[in-house]
């Protein structure tokens, strides 16, 4: 298997603004957010697909997805929250390991791909990290 890298990041090899680490996954902010706070939840063993992962780590990998909503809803602002997991490339699947994108909403902010800056990777990385509440 070629070098994943969300098993780069997951294992700490790989930088990445992350979020919050639990025994099962890893939570770190996209490189490329569509807005801002965008946030992707990556097991931290790998499994391809949303069909490859054994229900019980699916069902860990949405409960932090949630945990991390609430926190982009508290501490950014957002207005919505919109929850995505593609499968195979015509789906969209560019990363071949298994992940969900939580992507916060504001009705007046513009959204599309661009790059993260560090300074506001830091910044809602302090905002969302401060935020979380796993429970």
């Amino acid at each position: 298997m070629e070098k994943c890298v969300f098993c780069a990041i997951a294992s700490g090899e790989a930088p990445a603004y992350i979020v919050c680490r639990t025994a099962y996954a890893v939570a770190f902010l996209d490189i490329y957010p569509v807005s801002r706070g965008h946030t992707l939840i990556a097991s931290r063993h790998h499994y391809r697909d949303l069909l490859e992962t054994p229900d019980d780590l699916l069902a860990e990998l949405v409960r932090l997805a949630k945990a991390v909503a609430r926190a982009q809803l508290e501490a950014l602002g957002a207005e919505g929250v919109r929850l995505v997991q593609n499968n195979g490339p015509v789906a969209g699947q560019k990363i071949f390991h298994i992940h969900f994108h939580v992507i916060p909403y504001y009705r007046a902010a513009v959204h599309g791909r661009r790059s993260l800056s560090p300074e506001e990777g830091n910044e809602i990385l302090k905002k969302l990290a401060g935020s979380l509440r796993l429970d």
